[in-house]
């Protein structure tokens, strides 16, 4: 009996080590705790999806059509983040572009450009997924603008002393140029994705949504424009990339 005993015993001192050493083993590795810190600044080219149908809808039937869909904008934008708010960063960014039309009717041409300008402050959380990867939500805050150039002009020969005559005549002229600016406040909620190649140079691509709202329009920076259709402006759904440093 004692044999038996002294048996057992010497089973259960081995066997204890080897089952706790293997619940050890399967246990799985603690999650690491990421915080990004530093700053950055780089190039973000966006398409605006803008409403084409809505902003040639804006102007008359004789003028010509916007085809450009989407826009490219060109800017950039810089962000640092702060720590006494874990992972939050705040910034700044800015972007415009262009799109142009051309119709001729006759011996008359009608030129239209517009522009789309927008920037203001971004306020962006990290979400680390890794060691290189993060999901980033934000919002971008500030002001923006819709310039609009119309110009209608008659083929021929350009002489200084009638284009100052129709610059101090009465009645209507033929050749004209307007510049209407629209000023609006901009808000652009976003959710990009980042990827650090280096340690010094990352990619981001995103999606965000560009909203434009309380519009005040001038006449060639001086003269209030009342009236301007309210599918005059910029927003619509964004499509960024970006290199940051």
């Amino acid at each position: 009996m004692k044999k038996l005993t002294s048996i057992l015993m010497f089973t259960f001192i081995i066997t204890v080590p080897i089952f706790t050493q293997q619940e050890e083993e399967v246990l799985p590795p603690p999650i690491k705790h990421i915080v990004r810190m530093g700053g950055a600044g780089g190039f973000t080219p966006f398409l605006l999806f803008w409403n084409v149908s809505n902003l040639n809808e804006a102007f008359s039937v004789n003028s010509p059509k916007l085809t450009d869909q989407p826009v490219m904008l060109y800017g950039g934008q810089g962000y640092g983040y702060i720590m006494f708010i874990e992972n939050f960063r705040i910034g700044g960014m800015g972007a415009g572009g262009s799109a142009s039309s051309t119709s001729i009717t006759g011996d008359t041409r009608r030129d239209l450009d517009v522009t789309v300008s927008m920037g203001g402050v971004t306020m962006e959380y990290a979400i680390p997924i890794s060691e290189r990867l993060d999901i980033v939500p934000g919002l971008m805050l500030g002001g923006g603008g819709v310039n609009v150039k119309i110009r209608r002009d008659n083929y021929g020969l350009k002489i200084w002393n009638d284009l100052i005559a129709e610059w101090g005549a009465v009645e209507s002229v033929d050749n004209f140029r307007r510049d209407i600016d629209g000023s609006f406040f901009v808000y652009q909620p976003s959710v990009n994705i980042e990827y650090a190649i280096l340690r010094w140079l990352s990619f981001r691509v995103g999606v965000s949504y560009l909203g434009m709202v309380s519009p005040s329009w001038k006449l060639d920076e001086k003269f209030d424009v009342e009236g301007v259709p309210s599918k005059l402006n910029g927003k619509g759904l964004v499509i960024n990339v970006g290199l940051f440093l």
